[in-house]
């Protein structure tokens, strides 16, 4: 009879370990998830501001803006007779204060896509594939490519 108290209060802890144990689990994973949503929370809806940090952008260290390189590039390229322009911006949130900005425009016939990386916290801006040569091309003038 002595055995089966002893393998009922090892039982017992047993299930109180295993379910403290499930317990702390459970409440370190909500915490985890709830700082998740706040992050994200804090930094939604801030979409022009992801736009905006491009648009004053100063790529390769230069002191023209992409704002101003990009008016330029539709000046010359009417002087060379050709057509740049209907830009359009739009920004989609990543992850946190992370956002995707992109700008659609039309050279002469063509559509064209350029891509940034925004990160809002650290005020950072990454240009993505043909975001890269945009700056130049807008200095040069030069029309497709």
């Amino acid at each position: 009879m002595a055995g089966t108290a002893q393998k009922k209060d090892g039982s017992a802890i047993s299930a109180i370990i295993g379910w403290g144990a499930l317990a702390v689990f459970t409440i370190g994973f909500a915490w985890v998830v709830v700082s998740q949503l706040q992050d994200t929370e804090e930094w939604s809806g801030k979409t022009k501001e992801a736009v905006d940090l491009v648009r004053t952008f100063k790529p390769d260290g230069q002191p023209d803006t992409l704002e101003d390189l990009l008016k330029g590039y539709s000046l010359k390229a009417k002087e060379k007779g050709g057509y740049v322009g209907e830009f359009s911006w739009n920004s989609t949130q990543k992850d946190g204060p992370e956002y995707e900005v992109t700008l659609l425009w039309k050279e002469g016939n063509d559509h064209r896509t350029a891509l940034w990386r925004v990160d809002l916290d650290q005020q950072t801006v990454r240009p993505q594939g043909d975001a890269a040569s945009l700056p130049q091309r807008a200095r040069d003038g030069t029309i497709g490519g």
